[in-house]
């Protein structure tokens, strides 16, 4: 897909007001841009800035493959071991006891916290990963929450790694700035 492709379908989506374009350009490496529509129905930049993306590229299709997937997404929530920034979207606390679940169960493919679950859930103990989780995006990838399709994928702060697990990391400025303009009407498009 390209940037043209990429806008002539996001046209046809009334609901889609901004785009998170996050494209790979080898191996782990991505480019991202935030753009908003405006009235008469051009998409203006905001914001821009380098990314890492899956250790393995693209494509994903099954738990653990280290690779980031392919397609047009929406967010579910934001979240963050920090204070909401000012986002619009629903904001998850990271606090101690918050796992992004990532083993068979009722849980997988949920960020929950210590107050849904009796016995902690297995998964990533999301309040112990700063800077990674100071701010994320938990897109709607695996929505049915099928294991093992794949879980916790999300836009997220980077860290020292060049290459994430299978989300899309960007520097915690951008991050930021991201989840301060996102709204449901977002669209974020990994190709």
């Amino acid at each position: 897909m390209n940037w043209i492709a990429l806008k002539r379908r996001l046209a046809a989506d009334p609901h889609a007001r901004q785009l998170l374009a996050v494209e790979c350009t080898g191996g782990s490496n991505a480019k991202v841009r935030l753009y908003e529509k405006t009235p008469d129905g051009h998409w203006q930049l905001l914001h821009r800035g380098p990314a890492f993306i899956g250790r393995n590229g693209l494509g994903k299709t099954q738990e653990g493959d280290a690779k980031t997937p392919v397609g047009t997404f929406r967010p579910v929530a934001a979240f963050g071991i920090k204070p909401n920034p000012g986002c619009s979207l629903p904001y998850i606390d990271v606090v101690k006891g918050t796992v992004a679940c990532d083993v068979e169960g009722p849980f997988y493919n949920r960020i929950v916290g210590p107050s849904d679950y009796a016995l902690e859930p297995s998964g990533e103990q999301m309040w112990t990963m700063s800077p990674k989780y100071d701010y994320g995006l938990q897109i709607d990838f695996n929505p049915e929450c099928i294991y093992p399709l794949g879980s916790a994928i999300f836009v997220h702060c980077k860290s020292t790694s060049p290459f994430t697990g299978g989300c899309v990391a960007v520097d915690r400025r951008l991050m930021k700035k991201i989840l301060k303009h996102a709204s449901a009407s977002l669209r974020i498009c990994i190709y």
